[in-house]
């Protein structure tokens, strides 16, 4: 309803395994990855949200892991600007993605192939969202402690 901009939102707020679909809106959310993933799990991506968003038609966006994958890789998704089904979200190409059970997410309520051979055996699908810490060492614990940090350059 929103091409994954944010700002839909619709039905009841619930959890990954929910009955209905709903969203809450995240637009103004600090975030910088996407984790799509099929409601019992078992089929899961994590992108950038530059991977996810920007306009592309058949264009390969890196996945980051997979639950195919540890290490990261490409695949070719669609998000055009007057497709309001789009983004398409894979594991693999689209193309190949179709049918197979391949397509985590497609938008506003898109269904025939795409969702049939995925939705329904894995209990629906979940789009989450986080800002990526990136931990590094407390050097303030070198040598016994006692350091304060006072200057990066």
């Amino acid at each position: 309803k929103d091409q994954l901009r944010g700002t839909a939102k619709y039905g009841k707020k619930g959890g990954p395994l929910s009955s209905h679909a709903w969203s809450i809106p995240f637009a103004h959310s600090k975030f910088d990855e996407f984790l799509f993933a099929t409601g019992d799990g078992k089929k899961w991506l994590i992108a950038k949200k530059k991977s996810v968003l920007g306009w592309y038609s058949n264009g390969q966006r890196e996945i980051l892991k997979s639950s195919t994958s540890a290490k990261p890789y490409k695949a070719r998704w669609y998000r055009r600007h007057r497709n309001k089904e789009d983004p398409w979200v894979s594991i693999v190409d689209h193309g190949p993605a179709r049918g197979k059970g391949g397509i985590l997410y497609g938008e506003n309520n898109a269904g025939g192939v795409h969702a049939s051979t995925i939705l329904p055996m894995h209990m629906g699908a979940n789009v989450y969202i986080r800002q990526k810490v990136v931990k590094v060492p407390d050097m303030r614990k070198i040598d016994g402690g006692g350091w304060r940090l006072v200057r990066h350059v």
